[in-house]
Protein backbone atom coordinates (compact mmCIF):
# COMPACT_ATOMS: atom_id res chain seq x y z
CA UNK A 1 0.00 0.00 0.00
CA UNK A 2 1.69 3.35 -0.76
CA UNK A 3 1.52 5.81 1.91
CA UNK A 4 0.41 9.45 0.74
CA UNK A 5 1.34 12.76 2.73
CA UNK A 6 -2.05 13.58 3.86
CA UNK A 7 -4.13 9.84 4.26
CA UNK A 8 -4.33 7.89 7.46
CA UNK A 9 -1.99 10.44 9.12
CA UNK A 10 -0.18 8.95 11.77
CA UNK A 11 3.12 9.50 12.23
CA UNK A 12 5.33 8.72 15.07
CA UNK A 13 6.28 11.41 18.03
CA UNK A 14 9.27 13.70 16.52
CA UNK A 15 10.67 14.14 20.22
CA UNK A 16 9.94 10.64 21.84
CA UNK A 17 11.62 8.95 19.02
CA UNK A 18 14.71 11.30 19.64
CA UNK A 19 14.67 11.05 22.98
CA UNK A 20 15.32 7.26 22.79
CA UNK A 21 18.54 8.09 21.37
CA UNK A 22 19.26 11.04 23.55
CA UNK A 23 18.67 9.54 27.10
CA UNK A 24 20.60 6.94 26.62
CA UNK A 25 23.81 8.66 24.94
CA UNK A 26 23.79 11.70 27.58
CA UNK A 27 23.22 9.12 30.81
CA UNK A 28 26.70 7.58 29.74
CA UNK A 29 28.28 10.59 28.85
CA UNK A 30 27.25 11.43 32.40
CA UNK A 31 28.22 8.57 34.20
CA UNK A 32 31.33 8.43 32.94
CA UNK A 33 34.34 9.43 35.28
CA UNK A 34 36.92 9.34 32.61
CA UNK A 35 34.87 12.51 30.92
CA UNK A 36 34.89 16.14 31.83
CA UNK A 37 34.09 19.39 31.77
CA UNK A 38 36.82 22.32 31.44
CA UNK A 39 36.85 24.67 34.26
CA UNK A 40 37.36 28.31 33.19
CA UNK A 41 40.45 28.26 33.58
CA UNK A 42 41.46 25.57 31.57
CA UNK A 43 38.97 26.58 29.15
CA UNK A 44 40.55 29.77 28.15
CA UNK A 45 44.12 28.14 28.26
CA UNK A 46 42.76 25.47 25.21
CA UNK A 47 40.46 28.10 23.56
CA UNK A 48 41.74 29.65 20.04
CA UNK A 49 39.96 32.81 18.65
CA UNK A 50 39.52 33.15 14.88
CA UNK A 51 39.35 36.54 13.54
CA UNK A 52 36.43 38.00 11.15
CA UNK A 53 38.39 37.79 7.90
CA UNK A 54 39.39 34.08 8.43
CA UNK A 55 36.01 33.15 9.30
CA UNK A 56 34.09 35.26 7.38
CA UNK A 57 36.09 35.30 3.88
CA UNK A 58 37.30 31.78 4.09
CA UNK A 59 35.95 29.25 6.40
CA UNK A 60 32.44 30.12 5.78
CA UNK A 61 32.92 30.19 1.88
CA UNK A 62 34.84 26.83 2.27
CA UNK A 63 31.99 25.40 3.79
CA UNK A 64 29.42 26.83 0.88
CA UNK A 65 31.97 25.95 -1.78
CA UNK A 66 31.90 21.92 -0.53
CA UNK A 67 27.72 21.84 -0.25
CA UNK A 68 27.73 22.98 -3.52
CA UNK A 69 29.68 20.71 -5.18
CA UNK A 70 28.35 17.71 -3.34
CA UNK A 71 24.89 18.96 -3.97
CA UNK A 72 26.23 18.88 -8.08
CA UNK A 73 27.50 15.65 -6.97
CA UNK A 74 23.81 14.46 -5.91
CA UNK A 75 21.99 15.82 -9.17
CA UNK A 76 24.15 13.37 -11.34
CA UNK A 77 23.74 10.57 -9.16
CA UNK A 78 19.80 11.11 -9.08
CA UNK A 79 19.82 10.86 -13.01
CA UNK A 80 22.13 7.48 -12.84
CA UNK A 81 19.33 6.32 -9.93
CA UNK A 82 16.52 7.06 -11.80
CA UNK A 83 17.45 5.18 -15.03
CA UNK A 84 17.49 2.32 -12.29
CA UNK A 85 14.52 3.08 -10.71
CA UNK A 86 12.28 3.91 -13.96
CA UNK A 87 9.89 0.61 -13.35
CA UNK A 88 9.09 2.22 -9.96
CA UNK A 89 7.63 5.60 -11.76
CA UNK A 90 5.14 3.14 -13.97
CA UNK A 91 7.29 3.58 -16.44
CA UNK A 92 8.75 0.73 -19.42
CA UNK A 93 10.89 3.21 -20.92
CA UNK A 94 13.86 5.57 -19.54
CA UNK A 95 13.51 7.67 -21.95
CA UNK A 96 10.50 8.83 -20.99
CA UNK A 97 12.28 9.94 -17.67
CA UNK A 98 11.44 13.92 -16.62
CA UNK A 99 12.82 16.52 -14.91
CA UNK A 100 10.05 15.47 -12.49
CA UNK A 101 11.21 11.86 -12.03
CA UNK A 102 14.92 13.34 -11.74
CA UNK A 103 14.20 15.81 -8.39
CA UNK A 104 11.98 12.91 -6.93
CA UNK A 105 15.06 10.99 -6.85
CA UNK A 106 16.68 13.63 -5.06
CA UNK A 107 14.33 13.41 -2.22
CA UNK A 108 15.05 9.81 -2.13
CA UNK A 109 18.78 10.08 -1.78
CA UNK A 110 20.17 7.99 1.07
CA UNK A 111 22.55 11.06 1.63
CA UNK A 112 19.46 12.96 2.36
CA UNK A 113 16.78 10.96 3.57
CA UNK A 114 17.05 8.95 7.00
CA UNK A 115 16.51 5.06 7.32
CA UNK A 116 16.43 2.68 4.47
CA UNK A 117 12.31 2.25 4.70
CA UNK A 118 10.84 4.72 1.83
CA UNK A 119 7.71 6.40 3.73
CA UNK A 120 6.73 8.36 0.94
CA UNK A 121 5.19 7.33 -2.06
CA UNK A 122 6.88 8.13 -5.22
CA UNK A 123 4.24 8.97 -7.25
CA UNK A 124 2.86 11.58 -4.39
CA UNK A 125 5.83 13.09 -4.63
CA UNK A 126 6.15 13.08 -8.34
CA UNK A 127 2.97 14.00 -8.63
CA UNK A 128 3.50 17.33 -6.78
CA UNK A 129 7.08 17.87 -8.78
CA UNK A 130 4.99 17.74 -11.69
CA UNK A 131 2.39 19.85 -11.10
CA UNK A 132 5.28 22.88 -9.76
CA UNK A 133 7.22 22.59 -12.97
CA UNK A 134 4.13 23.04 -14.91
CA UNK A 135 3.34 26.18 -12.76
CA UNK A 136 6.77 26.82 -13.25
CA UNK A 137 6.69 27.51 -9.44
CA UNK A 138 9.89 26.72 -7.26
CA UNK A 139 9.78 23.07 -5.28
CA UNK A 140 8.95 24.24 -1.57
CA UNK A 141 9.90 22.24 1.25
CA UNK A 142 9.36 22.20 5.21
CA UNK A 143 10.97 20.85 7.71
CA UNK A 144 9.76 21.67 11.93
CA UNK A 145 13.23 22.01 13.47
CA UNK A 146 16.02 24.62 15.19
CA UNK A 147 13.87 25.22 18.09
CA UNK A 148 16.55 26.98 20.58
CA UNK A 149 19.83 25.83 21.78
CA UNK A 150 19.28 23.73 24.81
CA UNK A 151 20.22 24.79 28.28
CA UNK A 152 21.74 21.91 29.28
CA UNK A 153 25.39 22.32 30.70
CA UNK A 154 26.51 19.07 29.47
CA UNK A 155 25.49 19.51 25.83
CA UNK A 156 26.34 23.34 25.04
CA UNK A 157 28.23 25.95 26.66
CA UNK A 158 25.99 28.73 25.54
CA UNK A 159 22.68 29.32 24.25
CA UNK A 160 22.95 30.77 20.54
CA UNK A 161 23.54 28.99 17.42
CA UNK A 162 27.24 27.98 16.22
CA UNK A 163 28.09 25.92 13.40
CA UNK A 164 26.02 22.76 14.32
CA UNK A 165 22.99 25.26 13.29
CA UNK A 166 25.32 26.34 10.58
CA UNK A 167 26.10 22.56 9.18
CA UNK A 168 22.16 21.94 9.52
CA UNK A 169 21.27 25.18 7.03
CA UNK A 170 24.28 23.74 4.59
CA UNK A 171 22.51 20.35 4.69
CA UNK A 172 18.53 21.51 3.94
CA UNK A 173 20.75 23.96 0.75
CA UNK A 174 22.38 20.82 -0.34
CA UNK A 175 18.83 19.39 -0.95
CA UNK A 176 17.54 22.74 -2.08
CA UNK A 177 20.61 23.05 -4.78
CA UNK A 178 20.60 19.36 -6.10
CA UNK A 179 16.82 19.79 -6.88
CA UNK A 180 17.35 23.16 -8.08
CA UNK A 181 20.15 22.00 -11.03
CA UNK A 182 17.72 19.40 -12.58
CA UNK A 183 15.41 22.06 -12.55
CA UNK A 184 17.13 24.30 -14.36
CA UNK A 185 18.24 22.12 -17.08
CA UNK A 186 14.95 21.76 -17.73
CA UNK A 187 13.58 25.06 -17.70
CA UNK A 188 16.65 27.42 -18.45
CA UNK A 189 13.68 30.23 -19.25
CA UNK A 190 12.94 30.58 -15.60
CA UNK A 191 14.46 33.03 -13.42
CA UNK A 192 15.15 33.23 -9.81
CA UNK A 193 15.41 30.15 -6.95
CA UNK A 194 13.84 26.95 -7.90
CA UNK A 195 13.82 25.46 -4.57
CA UNK A 196 13.74 26.44 -1.70
CA UNK A 197 13.07 24.70 2.44
CA UNK A 198 11.35 26.85 4.92
CA UNK A 199 12.10 26.09 8.67
CA UNK A 200 9.55 26.03 10.76
CA UNK A 201 11.37 26.83 14.51
CA UNK A 202 9.09 25.45 16.84
CA UNK A 203 10.95 26.85 19.48
CA UNK A 204 8.16 29.15 20.81
CA UNK A 205 5.61 25.47 21.46
CA UNK A 206 7.46 24.20 23.98
CA UNK A 207 10.11 26.64 25.36
CA UNK A 208 7.53 27.42 28.39
CA UNK A 209 7.05 23.70 28.68
CA UNK A 210 10.77 23.25 29.73
CA UNK A 211 11.10 26.79 31.65
CA UNK A 212 12.99 28.87 28.46
CA UNK A 213 12.56 32.46 28.53
CA UNK A 214 11.14 33.96 24.96
CA UNK A 215 14.16 35.87 24.68
CA UNK A 216 16.03 32.80 24.22
CA UNK A 217 13.51 31.60 21.84
CA UNK A 218 14.08 34.94 19.89
CA UNK A 219 17.89 35.87 20.11
CA UNK A 220 18.27 32.35 18.56
CA UNK A 221 15.73 32.92 15.73
CA UNK A 222 17.23 36.19 15.09
CA UNK A 223 20.67 34.94 15.28
CA UNK A 224 20.01 31.91 12.74
CA UNK A 225 18.81 34.13 10.35
CA UNK A 226 21.95 35.90 10.48
CA UNK A 227 23.50 32.77 9.94
CA UNK A 228 21.20 32.24 6.51
CA UNK A 229 22.64 35.77 5.42
CA UNK A 230 26.51 35.26 6.14
CA UNK A 231 26.40 31.99 4.31
CA UNK A 232 24.60 33.32 1.33
CA UNK A 233 21.52 31.25 1.46
CA UNK A 234 18.63 34.06 1.48
CA UNK A 235 16.01 33.46 -1.04
CA UNK A 236 16.82 29.47 -0.57
CA UNK A 237 16.21 29.07 2.82
CA UNK A 238 13.61 31.17 5.63
CA UNK A 239 12.37 30.94 8.72
CA UNK A 240 8.99 30.64 10.17
CA UNK A 241 7.67 30.77 14.13
CA UNK A 242 5.83 27.81 14.94
CA UNK A 243 3.26 29.14 16.70
CA UNK A 244 2.63 32.07 14.44
CA UNK A 245 2.34 29.56 11.35
CA UNK A 246 -0.26 27.91 13.64
CA UNK A 247 -2.32 31.08 14.25
CA UNK A 248 -1.94 32.07 11.29
CA UNK A 249 -2.14 29.86 8.42
CA UNK A 250 -4.15 26.58 10.22
CA UNK A 251 -8.21 27.33 10.23
CA UNK A 252 -10.02 27.87 13.60
CA UNK A 253 -11.72 24.55 13.95
CA UNK A 254 -8.48 22.90 13.33
CA UNK A 255 -6.96 25.20 16.20
CA UNK A 256 -10.41 24.38 18.40
CA UNK A 257 -9.76 20.46 17.18
CA UNK A 258 -6.23 20.53 18.24
CA UNK A 259 -6.03 22.29 21.91
CA UNK A 260 -9.33 20.05 22.82
CA UNK A 261 -6.78 16.59 21.69
CA UNK A 262 -4.37 18.69 24.14
CA UNK A 263 -6.14 19.12 26.75
CA UNK A 264 -7.79 15.71 26.88
CA UNK A 265 -4.12 14.10 26.73
CA UNK A 266 -2.74 16.64 30.06
CA UNK A 267 -6.11 15.50 31.84
CA UNK A 268 -5.45 11.54 30.80
CA UNK A 269 -1.57 11.79 31.80
CA UNK A 270 -2.04 14.30 34.34
CA UNK A 271 -4.51 11.64 36.07
CA UNK A 272 -2.57 7.83 34.98
CA UNK A 273 0.88 9.55 35.68
CA UNK A 274 0.57 11.38 39.55
CA UNK A 275 -1.16 8.46 40.53
CA UNK A 276 2.23 6.51 40.02
CA UNK A 277 4.87 9.18 40.75
CA UNK A 278 6.71 8.50 43.70
CA UNK A 279 10.52 10.40 43.98
CA UNK A 280 11.33 7.89 46.75
CA UNK A 281 10.84 5.20 44.67
CA UNK A 282 11.78 5.82 41.35
CA UNK A 283 12.40 2.19 39.42
CA UNK A 284 9.07 1.23 40.70
CA UNK A 285 7.19 4.72 39.24
CA UNK A 286 9.28 3.88 35.57
CA UNK A 287 8.16 0.50 35.53
CA UNK A 288 4.33 1.55 36.71
CA UNK A 289 4.75 4.81 34.01
CA UNK A 290 5.48 2.06 31.36
CA UNK A 291 3.11 -0.47 32.34
CA UNK A 292 -0.19 2.33 32.03
CA UNK A 293 1.20 4.47 29.57
CA UNK A 294 -2.07 5.76 27.90
CA UNK A 295 0.08 5.56 24.61
CA UNK A 296 1.86 2.77 24.34
CA UNK A 297 4.69 2.49 21.81
CA UNK A 298 4.93 -1.05 20.09
CA UNK A 299 8.75 -1.97 20.32
CA UNK A 300 9.63 0.43 22.87
CA UNK A 301 9.27 -1.56 26.68
CA UNK A 302 9.22 1.31 28.09
CA UNK A 303 6.62 3.02 26.50
CA UNK A 304 6.37 6.91 24.98
CA UNK A 305 6.13 8.79 28.31
CA UNK A 306 9.69 7.28 30.07
CA UNK A 307 11.51 7.93 27.18
CA UNK A 308 10.63 11.26 26.73
CA UNK A 309 11.41 11.53 30.26
CA UNK A 310 14.32 10.66 30.78
CA UNK A 311 15.18 12.61 27.67
CA UNK A 312 13.76 15.56 29.13
CA UNK A 313 15.83 15.32 32.15
CA UNK A 314 19.10 17.05 30.14
CA UNK A 315 16.05 19.51 28.41
CA UNK A 316 14.54 21.42 31.27
CA UNK A 317 15.88 24.66 32.61
CA UNK A 318 15.02 23.58 36.27
CA UNK A 319 13.52 26.29 38.28
CA UNK A 320 14.97 24.83 41.57
CA UNK A 321 18.79 25.19 40.55
CA UNK A 322 18.24 29.12 39.62
CA UNK A 323 19.77 30.87 42.47
CA UNK A 324 23.02 27.90 41.86
CA UNK A 325 23.62 28.80 37.94
CA UNK A 326 23.17 32.63 39.74
CA UNK A 327 25.38 32.26 42.35
CA UNK A 328 28.61 30.67 40.06
CA UNK A 329 27.97 28.27 36.39
CA UNK A 330 30.99 26.81 37.19
CA UNK A 331 29.87 25.20 40.16
CA UNK A 332 26.03 25.04 38.42
CA UNK A 333 27.72 22.58 35.84
CA UNK A 334 29.60 19.85 38.55
CA UNK A 335 25.82 20.09 40.83
CA UNK A 336 23.85 19.64 37.72
CA UNK A 337 25.89 16.86 36.44
CA UNK A 338 25.95 15.45 39.43
CA UNK A 339 22.01 15.31 40.20
CA UNK A 340 21.25 14.88 36.60
CA UNK A 341 22.91 11.51 36.83
CA UNK A 342 21.67 10.47 39.86
CA UNK A 343 18.37 11.45 39.26
CA UNK A 344 16.37 8.64 39.70
CA UNK A 345 18.16 7.55 42.98
CA UNK A 346 18.36 9.20 46.21
CA UNK A 347 21.43 11.37 47.67
CA UNK A 348 21.63 9.36 51.18
CA UNK A 349 24.33 11.53 52.23
CA UNK A 350 23.12 15.09 51.61
CA UNK A 351 19.94 16.57 52.60
CA UNK A 352 20.32 19.84 50.30
CA UNK A 353 20.98 17.40 47.17
CA UNK A 354 18.35 14.88 48.26
CA UNK A 355 15.80 18.05 48.46
CA UNK A 356 17.07 19.14 44.99
CA UNK A 357 16.82 15.59 43.36
CA UNK A 358 13.59 15.63 44.46
CA UNK A 359 12.51 19.17 43.02
CA UNK A 360 13.90 18.29 39.94
CA UNK A 361 12.37 15.34 39.88
CA UNK A 362 8.47 17.05 39.86
CA UNK A 363 9.42 19.70 37.34
CA UNK A 364 10.77 17.04 34.87
CA UNK A 365 7.74 14.83 35.35
CA UNK A 366 5.44 17.57 35.10
CA UNK A 367 6.91 18.81 31.89
CA UNK A 368 6.78 15.24 30.58
CA UNK A 369 3.17 15.18 30.80
CA UNK A 370 2.31 18.64 29.63
CA UNK A 371 4.80 17.87 26.70
CA UNK A 372 3.27 14.34 25.31
CA UNK A 373 -0.07 16.41 26.04
CA UNK A 374 1.17 19.00 23.37
CA UNK A 375 2.94 16.58 21.26
CA UNK A 376 -0.36 14.30 20.88
CA UNK A 377 -2.16 17.67 20.54
CA UNK A 378 -0.53 17.85 16.90
CA UNK A 379 -0.54 13.69 16.17
CA UNK A 380 -3.96 13.29 16.54
CA UNK A 381 -5.83 15.74 14.08
CA UNK A 382 -6.65 14.21 11.15
CA UNK A 383 -4.71 15.81 8.79
CA UNK A 384 -1.05 16.97 9.69
CA UNK A 385 -0.99 20.74 10.72
CA UNK A 386 2.04 21.52 9.17
CA UNK A 387 1.07 20.43 5.90
CA UNK A 388 -2.77 22.19 5.92
CA UNK A 389 -0.56 25.29 6.94
CA UNK A 390 1.50 24.93 3.93
CA UNK A 391 -0.16 22.33 1.84
CA UNK A 392 1.96 23.07 -1.41
CA UNK A 393 5.42 22.58 0.19
CA UNK A 394 7.10 18.74 0.54
CA UNK A 395 6.90 17.69 4.46
CA UNK A 396 10.40 17.24 5.62
CA UNK A 397 11.47 15.60 8.97
CA UNK A 398 13.57 15.56 11.27
CA UNK A 399 12.69 11.41 11.93
CA UNK A 400 11.10 9.07 9.36
CA UNK A 401 7.73 8.48 9.69
CA UNK A 402 4.44 7.67 7.06
CA UNK A 403 3.41 10.02 4.46
CA UNK A 404 7.27 12.43 5.29
CA UNK A 405 10.14 12.38 4.31
CA UNK A 406 13.27 11.88 7.40
CA UNK A 407 16.20 13.91 7.20
CA UNK A 408 19.56 11.98 7.58
CA UNK A 409 22.26 14.25 9.76
CA UNK A 410 25.66 13.23 10.17
CA UNK A 411 26.08 11.01 12.66
CA UNK A 412 29.34 11.65 15.71
CA UNK A 413 30.46 8.99 17.75
CA UNK A 414 28.07 6.82 16.57
CA UNK A 415 24.92 9.07 18.36
CA UNK A 416 22.33 11.60 15.88
CA UNK A 417 22.72 14.77 17.96
CA UNK A 418 20.51 17.74 16.68
CA UNK A 419 22.01 21.19 16.03
CA UNK A 420 20.43 22.31 18.79
CA UNK A 421 21.35 19.64 21.55
CA UNK A 422 25.50 19.95 21.11
CA UNK A 423 27.86 21.80 19.86
CA UNK A 424 29.90 21.90 16.66
CA UNK A 425 32.81 20.00 15.96
CA UNK A 426 35.01 19.26 12.53
CA UNK A 427 36.02 15.64 13.57
CA UNK A 428 38.64 13.17 11.66
CA UNK A 429 37.28 10.48 10.01
CA UNK A 430 40.39 8.13 10.41
CA UNK A 431 41.47 8.59 6.91
CA UNK A 432 42.90 12.13 6.94
CA UNK A 433 39.65 13.65 6.38
CA UNK A 434 37.26 16.19 7.94
CA UNK A 435 33.55 16.08 8.97
CA UNK A 436 31.34 18.74 10.66
CA UNK A 437 28.89 17.26 13.24
CA UNK A 438 27.43 17.97 17.01
CA UNK A 439 28.62 16.42 19.64
CA UNK A 440 27.79 17.19 23.30
CA UNK A 441 30.64 19.58 25.11
CA UNK A 442 30.75 16.95 28.18
CA UNK A 443 32.25 14.17 25.01
CA UNK A 444 34.40 17.06 23.30
CA UNK A 445 35.84 18.59 26.39
CA UNK A 446 36.26 15.23 28.26
CA UNK A 447 38.60 13.89 25.81
CA UNK A 448 40.30 17.00 24.72
CA UNK A 449 38.61 19.32 22.09
CA UNK A 450 39.97 22.55 21.36
CA UNK A 451 37.16 25.16 21.41
CA UNK A 452 37.29 28.36 18.83
CA UNK A 453 36.10 31.66 19.96
CA UNK A 454 35.42 34.45 17.40
CA UNK A 455 37.42 37.54 18.88
CA UNK A 456 34.72 39.51 19.30
CA UNK A 457 33.72 37.55 22.45
CA UNK A 458 34.04 38.92 25.43
CA UNK A 459 33.68 36.36 28.43
CA UNK A 460 37.07 34.47 28.09
CA UNK A 461 34.90 31.39 29.32
CA UNK A 462 32.16 31.92 26.55
CA UNK A 463 30.54 29.87 23.68
CA UNK A 464 32.85 28.62 21.54
CA UNK A 465 31.76 28.91 17.42
CA UNK A 466 33.13 25.10 17.14
CA UNK A 467 35.64 22.87 18.48
CA UNK A 468 38.34 20.81 16.89
CA UNK A 469 38.95 17.07 17.01
CA UNK A 470 42.82 16.74 19.31
CA UNK A 471 43.16 13.98 16.31
CA UNK A 472 43.02 16.87 14.11
CA UNK A 473 46.87 18.28 14.30
CA UNK A 474 47.99 21.56 12.61
CA UNK A 475 50.01 24.78 13.54
CA UNK A 476 47.71 27.61 13.40
CA UNK A 477 44.42 28.13 12.93
CA UNK A 478 44.92 29.61 9.56
CA UNK A 479 46.82 26.40 8.75
CA UNK A 480 43.45 24.69 9.35
CA UNK A 481 41.20 26.37 7.63
CA UNK A 482 43.38 27.22 5.03
CA UNK A 483 43.40 22.91 5.02
CA UNK A 484 39.77 22.58 5.11
CA UNK A 485 38.55 22.53 1.07
CA UNK A 486 40.76 19.29 0.85
CA UNK A 487 39.75 17.48 3.96
CA UNK A 488 35.99 18.60 4.37
CA UNK A 489 33.98 15.44 3.91
CA UNK A 490 30.02 16.55 3.06
CA UNK A 491 28.72 12.97 2.86
CA UNK A 492 26.34 11.54 5.32
CA UNK A 493 25.98 8.03 4.57
CA UNK A 494 29.02 5.66 3.83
Amino acid sequence: MKIEQDRAYRPGLDRIEEAVISSHFMQELCRNPRLGLYDDELFSAKALTISAHILNDKLLPSLVRASEAFARDRANAAKRRALEHCVRFGLDDPGKLGPAELITEVMFDRQFRRGPRETCSRDVIRNKVTQRIAMGAPIDMVIPALPYKFSCPLKTRGQLPDLAEANFLLGLYEIVVSIEVLYREARPDLEGPLARFTVICDGSRFNALVNEPETVVELYRRALAGWIRRLGLDGHIELLDYRAVIQERLPQTARAAKEALRQRALHQYSEAMWAVFDPYDMATTLKAAARIDPDPEQGNHVGRFVSLLKSLVFIVNYRSLEHYRAASIERFRVLYRELTSHLFEPFVESLEKEQLRLAMLREVWSTAIAYIAEIKSDRELTHEPICVCLPDHLRWTIHAKPGQLGLLTPLALGKLVQAWAGAAVFKSTGTNRIRLCTVPVLALEGTGAIPVQTRDTNDAAGQPLFYIDPDITFASIEEFVADLPVRLVRRRAS
